[in-house]
């Protein structure tokens, strides 16, 4: 009897070419389905709740599959975690309905955005977080985010996809925090564009330097031009998944 799945997954995505399959790179999505096949012994075709790019982690991923089993529901976990690689494990598993859609069952995602400033790079930090040389003040940051509250077109915050059809998103939530030696700015939305996250870290310290204003975000928004931002698309190391909200989440 065929039995849905959902499956909640953290990663380390340093070692891989994003969650996506890409042909036979090395990416989440693949080792997931690999594994899959050695546990259920059939070809099984994942769900993914989003993409990552290239060396992005994710604290809390979700996905789906169909297969015939009769594991507990709570057991495809740690049967699963068997055989994938250290850094992608299984945290919990859920069975639901087969007409479930893991994509249109998502409510907010939140990504969580590092850096660390001062005169040096520190090795130690510099791992999983972007050095900023200087000084950036964290209020000013926190007032030119205040702008990009809401529902807006987004196309000045964003690299473009050829995929894209639209630019409207809606940020529900941007918290810029000390925690210890870092900046982490957390970014929650119902979507995110292309790169949009790692373009918004990037114009959000350049306000923390100075170089940027209220106005200007309020400006950016309504010109709608990737080119008259000057915010660099800030490196992948320091963008995480943070979190997905789903709605009708199921209990086990």
């Amino acid at each position: 009897m065929k039995r849905k799945f959902l499956i909640e997954l953290q990663y380390d995505g340093k070692n891989y070419l994003g969650f996506q399959k890409n042909g036979n790179s090395k990416t989440v999505e693949l080792e997931i389905e690999k594994a899959l096949f050695k546990l259920f012994n059939e070809n099984i075709t994942i769900e993914g709740c989003s993409r990552t790019d290239r060396g992005v982690s994710a604290k809390k991923f979700y996905f789906a599959f169909v297969c015939n089993t009769k594991l507990p529901e709570d057991r495809v976990c740690f049967k699963l975690n068997r055989f994938l690689p250290k850094d992608i494990q299984c945290q919990n598993s859920y069975e639901i309905p087969l007409d479930y859609i893991l994509r249109k069952n998502i409510q907010s995602k939140t990504y969580e955005y590092t850096i660390y400033t001062g005169k040096h790079i520190k090795p130690l930090l510099a791992k999983n977080a972007v050095f900023i040389e200087g000084d950036v003040d964290i209020i000013k940051m926190q007032n030119c985010a205040k702008p990009l509250l809401g529902k807006h077109n987004f196309k000045s915050f964003c690299n473009i996809n050829d995929d894209t059809t639209s630019f409207e998103r809606t940020i529900f939530d941007i918290r810029i925090l000390q925690e210890d030696d870092f900046i982490k700015m957390y970014f929650t939305a119902d979507n995110f564009l292309y790169n949009m996250v790692r373009i918004l870290a990037g114009t959000m310290i350049l306000c923390g330097q100075n170089k940027l204003n209220e106005n200007d975000i309020t400006n950016l928004l309504e010109i709608k031009d990737r080119s008259k931002n000057p915010a660099i698309t800030m490196q992948e190391k320091g963008l995480k998944l943070f979190d997905i909200k789903l709605k009708n989440m199921p209990k086990n």
